[in-house]
């Protein structure tokens, strides 16, 4: 990951004291090894954060309770509308730092074979030899975009002619049932696409999807993952052919890692999985910077309330650090961890996550919503991370 440096030019010489003598230094923080003097919104959110919240926020296990938000934080001219549900939240979260498996083998991935490994192949150096043919006919233009990826070089891939599986930097895993696979893509996107992410009505009961969720768990069990978070599932059913697609994230501790990322640029990492998931198994199976091993736990940090982080946002809206519209609903919060790749490790910071998912707001816009349509125009906030510790702002678009 980049890292900025901020370069300080000192003249003159330090501590005069003129005329009526000195007055009291500000306080200084500290930022990329640079020290400088607090700035009020600094000073403002640290006062924020140090508060101690209403004793009515725990509930008899220790997390934050649930709650919802209907309200303008900041003003009609700069301002954001978050009308959401409020989660339960655990009061403390340790941030947690990952690096690459070390426990990745050929009779790991043969696993995933469901123990009809009699037939399988190693396959990795004809496919990396095609790979390589592919991109020597490619237009320089037409060349796939190399992206940072957390773990390292390492690469590979086994088949029996029908199946395949890979692993990929130590971190990072696939699975395809070809037959499995074509059946789907018969169907797809010609099957009503009905999104069960939130509402399981029109769904096979004989097809569910618990049955569905046992199914991925059932595999990803054999890479030693036992949680996830699954931020997005479809149904597709057609001419007796039916499969879920899924999105889903590693979880560590019921906390999910971020998948509303927005645009990516150069140097990030979004973990991410994906899958297609038939009554008879596994169609297609993605985990993309996925698989890191922990490493490293912090101590655990004290998580913000909502209200500390609604009265934070308000002061970076007050300092024009971004800016919103206070007539576009932000219709989503939750609690995860934000990625960070710094070197070959991957950092996992606590965040509180604000925003209309990518899908919600592409609806509006071609709906024609004049809220959401102003909001795009002049580039107000609608997808917002905030380290659920610091106050600090991760990320804003």
């Amino acid at each position: 990951m980049e890292k900025r440096f901020l370069s300080v030019l000192m003249a003159g010489t330090l501590g005069i004291c003129v005329l009526a003598g000195c007055q009291k230094a500000p306080e200084a923080s500290a930022d990329s090894d640079v020290y400088h003097a607090k700035s009020s919104l600094e000073g403002g959110v640290e006062n924020i954060v140090a508060e101690e919240p209403d004793g009515n926020t725990a509930g008899t296990d220790g997390a934050k309770q649930a709650g919802s938000c209907d309200a303008l934080v900041g003003t009609e001219e700069n301002g954001i509308w978050i009308c959401a549900k409020v989660p339960a939240v655990p009061q403390i979260v340790p941030t947690l730092t990952l690096r690459e498996r070390d426990d990745w083998d050929a009779e790991k991935l043969k696993e995933l074979f469901d123990g009809e490994d009699a037939n399988v192949q190693d396959i990795t150096a004809e496919y990396l030899a095609q790979m390589e043919k592919e991109l020597s006919e490619m237009n320089e233009d037409d060349k796939p975009v190399e992206w940072l990826n957390f773990g390292d070089d390492s690469f590979l891939i086994l088949s029996d002619g029908q199946k395949e599986a890979s692993f990929r930097g130590n971190t990072s895993a696939s699975y395809m049932d070809e037959i499995l696979k074509k059946s789907c893509d018969a169907i797809y996107k010609k099957a009503p696409e009905i999104d069960v992410t939130k509402n399981n009505e029109g769904i096979s009961a004989k097809f569910s999807v618990s049955r569905m969720k046992d199914i991925l768990l059932e595999k990803l069990a054999v890479l030693d993952i036992m949680e996830i978070h699954i931020s997005g599932i479809l149904y597709y059913e057609l001419d007796g052919v039916a499969f879920y697609e899924l999105v889903f994230t590693p979880s560590y501790g019921t906390i999910g890692v971020a998948s509303e990322f927005g645009q990516i640029a150069l140097g990030e990492v979004q973990p991410r999985g994906t899958a297609w998931i038939t009554e008879d198994g596994i169609a297609m199976m993605s985990l993309d910077d996925y698989c890191g091993k922990i490493t490293e736990q912090s101590e655990n940090g004290k998580i913000l309330t909502f209200s500390q982080v609604t009265d934070i946002l308000e002061k970076y809206l007050e300092n024009n650090t971004f800016y919103g519209n206070s007539k576009a609903k932000l219709t989503q919060v939750e609690l995860v961890y934000y990625p960070t790749l710094q070197e070959s490790e991957l950092l996992l910071t606590p965040a509180w996550h604000i925003c209309i998912p990518l899908n919600e707001m592409t609806e509006a816009l071609e709906s024609g919503d004049k809220a959401w349509q102003e909001a795009a125009e002049k580039g107000a906030a609608w997808n917002i991370y905030l380290d659920a510790v610091t106050g600090e702002l991760i990320k804003v678009e």
